[in-house]
């Protein structure tokens, strides 16, 4: 999990100052979260937490008792009281939306980012 948040840590933080960050993952029996912060070109681990699932919460990647998810969520932040707001979600790759965009070859970079921004 922390090679993930390490990834996507370098991705969140691109062009922007590093700062601390959660990291979420809900797996099909528990609820782990990390504080992460920058250490030099690395993160540390400042705090962490792992909360059990009650069983058939995630059933094969996908969650199947929302409330029961939330509530470990929220009982997982309570214990851990982290200064943070914002989090990074670990998604498994079946749930991840993708979408192909036809452009034009002739439109150069800057143009491309007028128009989406």
């Amino acid at each position: 999990m922390l090679e993930k948040l390490q990834n996507i840590s370098a991705l969140s933080n691109f062009g922007k100052k590093a700062s601390t960050m959660l990291g979420v993952d809900i797996s099909t029996t528990a609820v782990k979260i990390l504080q992460l912060s920058p250490s030099g070109n690395k993160n540390k681990v400042e705090n962490y937490i792992i909360r059990p699932l009650p069983a058939n919460s995630v059933v094969e990647k996908n969650i199947s008792d929302i409330d029961a998810a939330g509530e470990c969520i929220a009982k997982a932040v309570s214990i851990l009281k982290p200064s943070l707001k914002d989090a990074a979600v670990a998604v498994a790759g079946s749930a991840v939306i993708t979408k192909t965009i036809e452009m034009n070859a002739a439109l150069s970079e800057r143009k491309w980012k007028t128009r989406l921004w």
